[in-house]
This record gives structure tokens, C-alpha cells and sequence, in this order.
């Protein structure tokens, strides 16, 4: 059984034995901040440079970032330079050893000509001054991610807006949302803002996943819309390919396709596609691809249909055993983070945090000891918390 103890900075308190899964996984509950209103994303990230992941949250008007491993906090952006914020991109993508950041902000539901891009540049020195690079007015922005999407070893920046510029509510398919991409540098390292390029289109766009689905050395953007999922990629010809991937749920836009995307992969080597379905839905889905190797994806695995505004998703390898574990959460009524472990034959839910009304989900390993742990925000419960599986019970199944 998966167990969770509870704890505040540190993981002492309450050990609780949640649920029925045949496997032995025990992870440490640790609240990094439990006082940030409306957090809405959170990376995992090296910001410093100094090898250690930080934990980057993003919500309201600021941009936070934890430093590991002690979790100081550092505002890198705050409501009057980036108001109404809604993503960032954590990375080294210019070489200069300590990350850069990209922030997506203005953003306004049934406003989608509004959204700005902002980069900032770090010094050197240990704490930010930050050079600020007001890149400029892309409408609807919504999802932020770094990607080497043409091969050449240099990280990418992918926008996706969630809207096109004049979708309206209630369905907003008037017009799909147009993913941008900077790939070009004006020397060897800085990024050129100077012109985006465009990557594909989609209806109702609310995540994107930056993946090397078919590992050839090139990051594909994964789509999360109205459509299911679609895989853009770029062709040998510097072309932009489209091709759709799972379908999503059916139903009336907005509240069709899929809203969360991510890949895992089996023991036996064969790929899935894990979504939540449809916009901001009820269902964790899973689609399968018919062997190893393969891209082609049988169909949908409903394995829960019990969110309310579903909104978190994230796939990882927990328990060393060969096959993706499955988080997600959701943030309306009965909000929790819950881990899907697939036992061959199928998925086995575990609560694993009923105080969470769960906007995101990342991962990366922030305690160095060689096993993936997960970070959580929640915007009405106002937490940042980082799910740390204890390194003595560590019960892999290869």
C-alpha cells in the first residue's frame, strides 16, 4: 500500500495507509509555502545553476522560486510587472549557467486578444537582478514550454494560447489558437524574439506537452485541445506536420476533446498518452500504443471519471518497477492529488492529498536520491507541496 506522511517543511506528523494498490510506495508530504493565493503552475528547475532542481510556482501577479535545498523563497516577478500571470518556462536555454525565465501573463478568460510575453535574463551574481525583455503581445497566452524541437542541442521556446484572438465564450471555436515557436538566435546564445514562427493550430488549446515522442532526437509539441491530442512536429523540409494523436472525449466544445496531456511508457516498452478529458474534465484517460515503437494509440481508457475541474497532470516512474505512474488532481469539490498504478492488467487508484485543490503537477528529483518525486500547487488552498517518496522503501519490480 501507498503511504503519506504529513508534514510542514519538514515530513513529520500523521502517517496515513491510504488505499488498496498490491504495491509498497511511502511518500513524505512537504508543504513548501502554505500561503500563496491562486497558485496556478509550478516547475521543477535548476534557477542557480548550482545542480540542485528548484521548484519555480507562478500564480496571480508573481512569480516565486524556492531554492533547494532549504526552500527560501524569492520573488522573480511580481503583480506590477506581470499581472494576471499564467505560465513560465524555467531553463538554461542560452548557455549562461543560471536559468532563464520566460512569463506568460495578462492573461483573461473571455478576454483572448489579451496576454504578453516577458524573458528574463539572470546575472551572475547569486540573487537576481533580472534583465527584463518585454517580448510582447501574444493574445489568449496560456502554456509556456522549453523544447529542443529542431535537434541542434539548444532549447526552444513553445507558446500555446489558449484561445485565437476573436473566440467568444461559451464554445471560444470560433477561432483555434495559433502555437508559437522561437527558435532562431541572433549570436550563439541569445534568443531572438524578433519573429515567432508558426507551429499548428487548435481549437480550445489548453496544454501542451514538449516530448520526443518518436526519439529522434527532435522535442514534438503534443496538444491537449478541443481535438484530443495532435502531435506537431517538424519535418526534414523545416515544415510544420500535424497529425491527430488520441481523439479526447466526445460532447459540444468547449467541453469536448482533452485538457491535460502527458507520455509514459510500460515495462514492455510500448508508449501511452495520459490525459484528462475533456476541458477541465471529469476523466483520467489513458490510450495505449499497439507496440513498442509504435505511435499508433488504441483507444481510450477511462481508469477515473470522479474530478470535478480536473486541471493536474503528471506521469512518472515512482517505484522503479518499469511502467509510468499516473498523478492527477483536480480543483473543485473534493479536490485531491490521486496516483494510478497499473498492475498489468489494470489502473489502481491511490488518494494521496485531499488538502490540495490542485492546479498543476511537475516532477524531477529534489532530493538527489535517484527517484522521481512530484510538486503541487493549489490556488484556493493556497499551497505549494512537494510528494517525496521515502528513499528506504524504495520496492521496484524489474
Amino acid at each position: 500500500m501507498l503511504r503519506c506522511a504529513l508534514g510542514l517543511g519538514t515530513a513529520v506528523g500523521l502517517t496515513l495507509a491510504l488505499a488498496q494498490p498490491a504495491w509498497a510506495v511511502e511518500f513524505e508530504r512537504v508543504v513548501i509555502d502554505d500561503a500563496f493565493p491562486g497558485a496556478y503552475q509550478v516547475e521543477v528547475a535548476d534557477v542557480n545553476g548550482d545542480g540542485k532542481p528548484d521548484v519555480v510556482a507562478v500564480g496571480g501577479g508573481t512569480c516565486a522560486w524556492y531554492e533547494n535545498p532549504k526552500w527560501t523563497k524569492e520573488v522573480l516577478a511580481g503583480p506590477k510587472l506581470t499581472p494576471g500571470i499564467i505560465s513560465s518556462a524555467t531553463a538554461d536555454a542560452e548557455g549562461r549557467g543560471r536559468a532563464q525565465v520566460a512569463l506568460a501573463y495578462e492573461f483573461a478568460m473571455n478576454q483572448p486578444a489579451k496576454g504578453e510575453l516577458l524573458f528574463l535574463r539572470q546575472s551572475v551574481s547569486d540573487k537576481p537582478p533580472l534583465s527584463v525583455t518585454a517580448v510582447g503581445h501574444i493574445g489568449s497566452i496560456h502554456r509556456l514550454r522549453w523544447g529542443d524541437l529542431d535537434g541542434d542541442k539548444r532549447l526552444d521556446l513553445v507558446i500555446a494560447p489558449i484561445f485565437g484572438p476573436s473566440a467568444k465564450p461559451p464554445a471560444f471555436n470560433q477561432e483555434g489558437a495559433t502555437v508559437l515557436a522561437y527558435r532562431k538566435r541572433v549570436d550563439d546564445t541569445t534568443i531572438d524574439f524578433r519573429e515567432a514562427e508558426k507551429v499548428g493550430v487548435a481549437p480550445v488549446l489548453h496544454a501542451i506537452d514538449v516530448v520526443d515522442i518518436d526519439e529522434d532526437g527532435r522535442a514534438d509539441v503534443l496538444t491537449a485541445s478541443n481535438l484530443g491530442v495532435t502531435r506537431m512536429n517538424l519535418g526534414k523540409d523545416e515544415t510544420w506536420i500535424s497529425t491527430p494523436l488520441v481523439p479526447g472525449a466526445p460532447g459540444e466544445s468547449p467541453k469536448r476533446g482533452s485538457s491535460e496531456v502527458h507520455v509514459g511508457r510500460l515495462r514492455d516498452g510500448r508508449k501511452f498518452v495520459a490525459t484528462i478529458d475533456p476541458w477541465h474534465g471529469s476523466q483520467v484517460a489513458v490510450c495505449l500504443a499497439e507496440r513498442p515503437g509504435s505511435l499508433v494509440f488504441g483507444p481510450r481508457t477511462v481508469i477515473d471519471d470522479t474530478l470535478a475541474d480536473g486541471h493536474a497532470l503528471w506521469v512518472a516512474d515512482v517505484d522503479d518497477d518499469g511502467d509510468s505512474e499516473i498523478f492527477a488532481g483536480h480543483r473543485g469539490a473534493d479536490h485531491r492529488v490521486s496516483v494510478y498504478d497499473f498492475d498489468g492488467k489494470a489502473w489502481n487508484r491511490t488518494v494521496l492529498d485531499r488538502a490540495i485543490a490542485a492546479q498543476d503537477l511537475r516532477g524531477g528529483d529534489l532530493d538527489g536520491d535517484g527517484t522521481p518525486d512530484v510538486v503541487a500547487v493549489g490556488g484556493s488552498t493556497h499551497n505549494v507541496v512537494w510528494y517525496r517518496m521515502r528513499r528506504n522503501n524504495r520496492t521496484g519490480r524489474r
